[in-house]
Formats: C-alpha cells, structure tokens, sequence
C-alpha cells in the first residue's frame, strides 16, 4: 500500500465550508501515481494503463487546516485489469474511499493486453483489504 500526505488548500473549500466532492477524485490520483510507476518506474505521465471506472463513497466532510492521507492499494487483479482500494482520511477519520477500475492496453492497436506477469507480482505486493 503506498500513502500520500495532502494539505487541502483554500481553493479547494466549497460555499459550504469544507472540501468540495470534485476535489477527492483529484487526490485519489495523487495516491495512484505510485501504482502507474509499477507498470513504468521512468513514469512521467504516459501510460498504457487507463481509468475505466471511479466510484467514490463520501462519508464525513473535509476540512480546511488539516491535512489528508490517501491510503492506495489493490483490491483485485484481473488478467488485464485491476481495481485499485483508495482510502482517504483526516484526523483519523475515513472521509472517503474510492474503487477505481484500470485496463492496461497496447499502444499500438489500443485494445486491453495481459498484464505482464512481473507487474502481477508488484501490485500483489499492495494489496489492501476494505
């Protein structure tokens, strides 16, 4: 599992007072550049690895002030494919969690491939529980 830390910033607060919705799926990428790195360490924002699905479950809001962590692990491994378990908190309370569904593709016909069995290996390594 990898973690990042995230200070929300003032843009980021709605007319309500607290981090608007629009803005955790925004860290929740934050969180899965690490996992991108496994598929290509030399990572530099270009992939074969594309988002498919996002769900996002908002449990308590988040506030200015304190910062976040994003908790990203594997929560299945398919052939192809892969759902990423993200977890976001502050102050030690679950704020939100994502599942969010990837499919690695070739460059050349852009059709889903297997993921190779080397990068299975890595992402096993992060699984991470509901």
């Amino acid at each position: 599992m990898f973690k990042k830390n995230i200070t929300p910033r003032i843009s980021e607060i709605n007319g309500a007072g607290h981090v608007g919705h629009n803005i955790i799926p925004v860290w929740l990428e934050e969180g899965y550049i690490e996992i991108l790195k496994l598929f290509n360490p030399n990572f530099r924002g270009k992939t074969n690895v594309f988002m498919v699905n996002i769900n996002i479950d908002y449990m308590h809001e988040i506030i200015l002030g304190k910062d976040v962590e994003v908790i990203t692990g594997i929560k299945k491994i398919g052939k192809a494919s892969f759902v990423l378990n993200q977890k976001v908190f502050q102050a030690g309370k679950l704020c939100a969690k994502g599942a969010t569904t990837f499919v690695n593709s070739s460059n050349i016909s852009k059709k889903s491939k297997a993921i190779p069995l080397h990068v299975i290996k890595k992402l096993q390594e992060h699984i991470l529980e509901d």
